[in-house]
């Protein structure tokens, strides 16, 4: 009876060393202004709401105070709530910016006026990213996350190339701001599929929510495999 309770007990060590493999977990990572709906073009005369979130040190969106600005104000204006205004044809770089616990953060892009009564076709965003395992089990592959037309909701496609053990134990998916932590997390559930092409539909989120797939032990809490969500 011993030696089955001290099988039992190595089998349980090496188990979850497996799955923590050499990670050293820290759930710090550096805060973030997004700016989650840009685009690149406007007609004049027409109005933009513009989004943002703020994300503190370790991945959790927080309230900010946000100060937006238009570097040509002949161009478009844009006022305290992020609310564009197109004024005439041109280029002007818009930004935002928060300063929180003394970090100064800072988003901008371009954005061109168009003549009045052009139709601008806003394209569908698409990212991708490539699956890296974070401990000595198989996981690996690649895939996209896109926005469906007409609709809310995002696709995640992971690609013929995946591939993960089926030894892992208790195995999640989440969408993340923290590679480190599910906290805060969006959670897909538990991973079904081992081997090829798969999708997961996400419903009412936007394609800017998240930085990162991490692919979860759920028995021991730690993660097991990630990939960050590349423009």
């Amino acid at each position: 009876m011993i030696r089955k309770y001290t099988f039992l007990l190595v089998s349980f060590f090496l188990l979850q060393t497996s799955c923590i493999g050499e990670d050293v977990i820290t759930d710090f990572i550096e805060p973030q202004l997004r700016i989650l709906n840009p685009i690149s073009s406007l007609s004049a005369s027409e109005t933009y709401q513009f989004n943002t979130a703020y994300f503190n040190n370790i991945g959790i969106e927080e309230d900010a105070t946000i100060t937006w600005n238009s570097s040509n104000l002949n161009i478009a204006t844009i006022d305290a709530s992020g609310l564009l205004t197109a004024i005439s044809e041109g280029t002007t770089t818009i930004s935002a910016s928060t300063e929180e616990s003394d970090i100064f953060l800072e988003q901008s892009f371009p954005i061109t006026i168009t003549e009045d009564g052009t139709v601008v076709i806003i394209e569908p965003v698409v990212k991708s990213g490539t699956i890296v395992t974070t401990s000595s089990y198989l996981l690996t592959g690649t895939f996209t996350l896109e926005e469906q037309d007409n609709s809310d909701n995002l696709l995640l496609s992971v690609n013929n190339d995946y591939q993960a053990t089926t030894s892992l134990p208790g195995l999640y998916l989440y969408l993340t701001n923290n590679p480190n932590s599910i906290s805060g997390a969006y959670s897909l559930g538990p991973v079904s599929v081992f081997n090829g092409a798969h999708n997961y539909t996400i419903p009412e989120t936007n394609i800017n929510d998240y930085t990162h797939l991490l692919y979860w032990c759920q028995p021991f809490g730690v993660k097991v495999g990630i990939g960050e969500i590349l423009d």
